[in-house]
């Protein structure tokens, strides 16, 4: 059932009483007979913060591009402040005040916060006062509130100002329109808590926001306005989100209702993976074993341990002492390949940064580090059986084996990692963040897949910051603060509550040897 209490999925309620900002008309996008955008209209209210969802491929980001000019639109008109802008370049409407700032987009982190936000506007420039920098810079950082001072690397911010810092680069010099595609990545609850507050103050100083989310609960936080997409088309407007439910939601966001996954334990066998005293740069030591079969949850802010832990027995941080063992052999986890000979795999949280390299192919993505040779050569045919294997077992939608995996929508994309990591075969896989930036439908694919590998006797290690999708996913939990484990959650503990007070590190919640 839609908001206005029909059943009527296209039906459309009037986002509020405000003067409206931007508004696009019967605007639609196709490429060749495959549209990327159905022909729509949508209003945002000025003032407002307007939330978009919508599965990956629903037409997100193609709407996010039409508006901002970086699209051109198949048919329609986008109308800002009144005026037809339709055919405006991309830099015209960064002029009027409409800015994107895209899900992967990036701080530059050896300069400093005033030459982040301000270089742009002196490219070309014969020369630069520095000082007249550091001080536009430090008026924008009070005007938006934000404190932190211009002169330091950005690169050594907290990854929540990194984020802020980057909105405030996107609204520099009128930003009327801020298009905030996922801004919350890899956040804590704590720090996106943070942020919404912070952007909350800058709306209600008149700052109009777009904000793109795959989390239901975050829409409902922070958006007052709300449109949904689904195969590319809207189904659902308003500004009553916040009276709907996040199973509505996911509902509308689907086209059917969504089926929670919730593992179910007790299938675990023999120790697979065991570490002992293991120490890295601040961490440790750390001891700690996971058995086939079991799915081991590391929980703890940025900087407790957990992820440098499971980083550093992927071979992505070089270990000082202690040891790892795999079924009883030792591991010597100098690098990845190492690891991987030893039969750990990772899954990389940016799979765009460090996970894929967007010209090649998805089948060529999924041989990256361990290339199938025959008498020296490529082996293609093995190449092709690879591919489809996976195509097959982890349902992945792809045109055919030479697809660009940039063209991929986030989801899938993921799989492809997922695919190249089995490939490996390994015994102990390591997933850090596997469902991050993924719509709600796919992400229940891939527990359902993560779960359907430990039947086969696969350890596995997760990393997760929605503490509610944590606990519904796995056998127990292991707690890290201040470098090392603190405690574990497992049973009638393992709970949203218990994982939240871990987090605060209330070791009164949580006990248990994590052997």
């Amino acid at each position: 059932m839609t908001p206005d209490g029909t059943n009527n999925p296209g039906g459309i309620i009037n986002p509020g009483d405000g003067a409206p900002l931007l508004e696009v008309r019967g605007v639609s996008k196709r490429y060749g007979e495959a549209w990327a955008l159905h022909p729509l209209d949508l209003t945002i209210t000025e003032g407002s913060i307007h939330g978009l969802l919508g599965k990956n491929g629903a037409g997100k980001s193609t709407l996010m591009g039409i508006i901002a000019g970086s699209i051109t639109p198949t048919s329609g008109q986008v109308i800002f402040r009144g005026q037809d802008i339709t055919g405006s370049s991309l830099a015209a409407r960064r002029r009027l005040g409409i800015r994107l700032l895209p899900q992967h987009a990036e701080i530059m982190p050896n300069l400093s916060v005033a030459e982040n936000l301000l270089t742009p506007d002196y490219n070309g420039a014969a020369w630069v006062n520095w000082r007249d920098v550091r001080a536009r810079a430090a008026e924008l950082l009070q005007r938006y509130d934000l404190v932190i001072p211009p002169d330091v690397p950005a690169g050594s911010l907290a990854l929540p100002d990194q984020r802020k810092l980057g909105i405030v680069k996107t609204l520099a010099g009128n930003g009327q329109l801020a298009m905030l595609d996922e801004p919350t990545t890899a956040l804590s609850q704590a720090e996106r808590v943070s942020l919404f507050d912070w952007m909350r103050d800058l709306n209600a100083g008149g700052q109009t926001f777009v904000y793109i989310s795959h989390f239901n609960n975050e829409i409902q936080a922070v958006c007052d306005e709300y449109t949904i997409l689904r195969d590319a088309q809207r189904v659902a407007s308003g500004a009553q989100v916040k009276q709907l439910s996040s199973a509505q939601l996911s509902e509308l966001v689907v086209g059917s209702e969504v089926t929670e996954f919730r593992r179910d334990s007790g299938r675990v066998g023999d120790v697979v993976l065991e570490v002992d005293g293991l120490t890295s740069d601040g961490v440790g030591p750390v001891s700690l074993t996971v058995r086939a079969g079991e799915i081991v949850g590391f929980i703890g802010l940025p900087g407790s341990g957990s992820q440098e832990t499971a980083r550093t027995i992927a071979g992505l941080r070089p270990p000082r002492s202690g040891s790892v063992t795999v079924d009883g052999r030792t591991v010597r986890c100098r690098s990845v390949q190492s690891a991987v000979r030893g039969g750990i795999a990772y899954l990389t949280p940016d799979r765009i940064g460090e996970g894929l390299v967007g010209p090649l192919s998805v089948q060529e993505s999924m041989h990256i580090g361990a290339w199938p040779t025959r008498h020296g050569f490529l082996d293609l045919s093995d190449m092709r059986r690879v591919f489809e294997r996976y195509r097959d077992s982890l349902s992945l939608r792809v045109h055919r084996p030479q697809q660009p995996v940039s063209e991929l929508s986030g989801g899938n994309q993921q799989k492809v990692l997922i695919g190249r990591l089995l490939a490996l075969q390994p015994k102990v896989l390591i997933l850090d963040e596997p469902t991050l930036g993924i719509d709600v439908g796919t992400k229940e694919e891939v527990h359902r897949l993560v779960d359907e590998l430990t039947d086969h006797g696969l350890a596995v290690i997760m990393l997760a910051y929605d503490t509610d999708e944590l606990v519904r996913v796995v056998d127990r939990a292991v707690a890290f603060a201040d470098g090392s484990i603190s405690g574990e959650l497992a049973g009638d503990r393992l709970s949203v509550e218990n994982v939240l007070d871990a987090l605060a590190h209330k070791e009164s919640t949580y006990t248990g040897s994590v052997k």
